[in-house]
C-alpha cells in the first residue's frame, strides 16, 4: 500500500514496517537552479580548476597517492565512528594486516578505492552495480563487517534512524535505475549528478554494512569517471565530517521534504571547501620541500642522490626505520644510519620517542601539513 507520495519517493507499508521507496532520478519537478545554487556551482567548479592545477605541485604524485586517499578514508570512516589517525594508517600501510581493527577498516577503504579505479581503467567497467559490489567486497574483507554479505545486496530490512530503506525485493530495480542515471547522457552537470547519486544511494541503502563509505567512495569514482578530477586525491568527507550533523540533516531533508536543492547546495560547498583545502596543503608542501632541497644542496651535497631519493620516499612513507632507508637506497645499515643522522641533524626527520630497537623516524614537517586544520 502506497502513501505519503512526494517528490523524493513514497512510503509503503509491508507487514510491520513502513518502507521508504525513493523515486528515480533526476528529481521531478526538476532541480531549481536558483541564484544561490548557480553561484555555489560556479564556485565549486572554479575551486576544482585550481585543485587540478595544484596537483602539479604534489610531490611524487604517483608514489604517494595513498597518503591523500588515506585522508578521505579516515574522514569517511570517522563519520561512521571508526576513528584512527593518519600516522597510524601510514605506520601499518606496508604490512599485510593491521592488528588495529579501525586502521584495517581504513586500509580496506584505500584498497576498495584503488580496486574501483583499476576496474574502471583496466577493465573499462562503468560506474555500475558490479563496480559498487566489487568495491564493497574489498571494503568489508577481514573486518567487522565480513559476516554481512560483502559484495552482495541485503536480503533483510535495515533501519537507519527513523528511516526504513526499501525492502530487499526493490533493490535490484532501484540500483539499475541509479546506474542508468549515472551513465546516461544528461543536461545535468556531472558534479550535480554525483551529488544526487550519493543521496540516492544512501536512501536505497543496499548493503547490510558499509553503505555510507561506499556512497562517499561513489562520489570520488564518479568525479574521476567524468574527468572532474584525474586522481583520487580529493577528500569530500573532510567537509562531511566537519559538518556531520548538517550532512545527515540534508540527506534526511531530501526524503522528508524533497529538498534536493538544500542537499546539492551543501554538497557543492563541501566540494569547494575540500578542493580549496588541498590547494592550501599543496602550496604548503611545495614550499616546505623547497626548503628541504635547499638544505640538501647546501649541506648534504656529497650524498645528494641518496638524500633526494629518501626525501621523495618520505612523501610516500613519512615514517621509516634505518633498515627501511638501507633497503630504499641499497646500502649498508651504517650508511643508512649516517644519512638518517644528517636528516635528524638538519631537522628534516625526528626520532620517535621509543625504546624499541628498530627506532622509527618521522617526517614531521610533512605530517603537520597533512594533519593540521587550515582555515576555510
Amino acid at each position: 500500500m502506497k502513501k505519503h507520495s512526494s517528490r523524493s519517493g513514497h512510503y509503503e507499508q509491508i507487514g510491520e514496517h513502513n518502507y521508504f521507496i525513493p523515486a528515480p532520478l533526476p528529481p521531478n519537478p526538476v532541480l531549481d537552479f536558483d541564484g544561490d545554487l548557480l553561484e555555489l556551482y560556479g564556485d565549486a567548479m572554479q575551486s576544482l580548476g585550481k585543485f587540478m592545477e595544484a596537483q602539479t605541485r604534489i610531490p611524487s604524485k604517483r608514489r604517494f597517492l595513498d597518503v591523500y586517499i588515506a585522508k578521505e578514508a579516515i574522514y569517511s570512516s570517522q563519520i561512521e565512528n571508526i576513528n584512527t589517525t593518519l600516522t597510524q594508517v601510514l605506520e601499518y600501510k606496508s604490512k599485510e594486516k593491521s592488528e588495529n581493527k579501525n586502521v584495517q577498516e581504513v586500509l580496506n577503504y584505500i584498497d576498495a578505492l584503488h580496486y574501483g579505479i583499476k576496474l574502471m581503467h583496466e577493465k573499462n567497467l562503468p560506474v555500475s552495480s558490479r563496480l559498487i559490489r566489487e568495491c564493497h567486497k574489498k571494503l568489508l574483507s577481514g573486518v567487522r563487517g565480513e559476516s554481512k554479505m560483502p559484495g552482495n545486496y541485503r536480503k533483510v530490512p535495515v533501519f537507519v534512524g527513523n528511516l526504513v530503506p526499501p525492502p530487499a525485493h526493490y533493490l535490484e530495480n532501484l540500483i539499475n535505475d541509479l546506474e542508468k542515471f549515472i551513465n546516461e547522457s544528461s543536461a545535468l552537470p556531472a558534479l550535480i549528478k554525483a551529488g544526487l547519486s550519493h543521496v540516492q544511494f544512501e536512501t536505497i541503502h543496499p548493503f547490510l554494512d558499509g553503505n555510507g563509505r561506499i556512497g562517499r567512495l561513489l562520489i570520488v569514482l564518479m568525479m574521476m569517471d567524468s574527468g572532474l578530477i584525474n586522481e583520487p586525491v580529493l577528500y569530500p568527507s573532510f567537509f562531511f565530517m566537519k559538518y556531520r550533523s548538517e550532512y545527515y540533516d540534508r540527506l534526511d531533508a531530501v526524503r522528508l521534504k524533497g529538498d534536493y536543492e538544500g542537499w546539492i547546495k551543501y554538497f557543492l560547498r563541501g566540494i569547494k571547501v575540500s578542493a580549496e583545502d588541498i590547494v592550501k596543503r599543496a602550496w604548503a608542501i611545495d614550499a616546505m620541500l623547497k626548503e628541504c632541497h635547499a638544505v640538501i644542496d647546501s649541506d648534504l651535497s656529497r650524498v645528494r642522490k641518496n638524500a633526494v631519493h629518501l626525501l621523495e620516499q618520505l612523501c610516500h612513507t613519512p615514517l621509516m626505520s634505518i633498515n627501511d632507508v638501507a633497503e630504499l637506497i641499497g646500502s649498508t645499515y651504517k650508511t643508512a644510519q649516517k644519512l638518517v643522522g644528517f636528516f635528524v641533524d638538519h631537522e628534516i626527520l625526528q626520532q620517535e620517542d621509543s625504546k624499541q630497537r628498530n627506532k622509527m623516524y618521522r617526517f614531521n614537517k610533512y605530517l603537520d601539513i597533512l594533519e593540521r586544520e587550515f582555515a576555510e
